[in-house]
């Protein structure tokens, strides 16, 4: 695939527009600016929706996976076969992000969660409570990161995570 085809998402899914933006604060280091769209100004889960990241520092598919299943254990009445599971999916749709890239996960009410990355074919899956768990990370009302999902939702102009 040509590089910048991630963006090929936006004309698969043209309905969708923007909600918010934030930006992923760790130990001070913006690690990702996240942009939401969803079909309605006002996001509900159940809408078909993506969530689109642009990576300000370079993170190892390793990391990505890890915090990913970090985050995905703390949703309540997940198991450790399921988050092995969800593993498997992870390792096979994130890879290495370098500063400057983009990677966009794109979510349908029915479950279907397709992964866009540069220079990469998408990749999806059909699993209806990892689509869930997996943008409750960012979106959930129990997220770790309370900010960065008011910004995401355009509920705060604060941008931080």
């Amino acid at each position: 695939m040509p590089v910048g085809a991630q963006a090929d998402w936006k004309t698969h899914y043209p309905d969708l527009q923007e909600v918010g933006t934030g930006i992923l604060k760790i130990f001070f280091m913006d690690i990702y600016s996240l942009t939401l769209h969803s079909r309605e100004r006002n996001y509900k889960v159940s809408d078909h929706f993506a969530l689109e990241f642009n990576y300000k520092k370079s993170v190892s598919k390793e990391t990505i996976v890890d915090a990913s299943i970090d985050e995905l254990s703390k949703a309540p009445s997940v198991n450790s076969l399921e988050t092995e599971a969800w593993r498997q999916i992870l390792e096979k749709s994130i890879s290495d992000m370098q500063a400057g890239e983009k990677a966009s996960v794109v979510f349908s009410k029915s479950g279907n969660v397709e992964f866009w990355s540069e220079n990469r074919e998408p990749i999806s899956f059909q699993d209806l409570k990892f689509a869930k768990s997996f943008a409750a990370i960012w979106l959930g009302p129990k997220t770790s990161y309370p900010k960065l999902r008011l910004a995401l939702l355009g509920k705060n102009s604060q941008n931080n995570q």
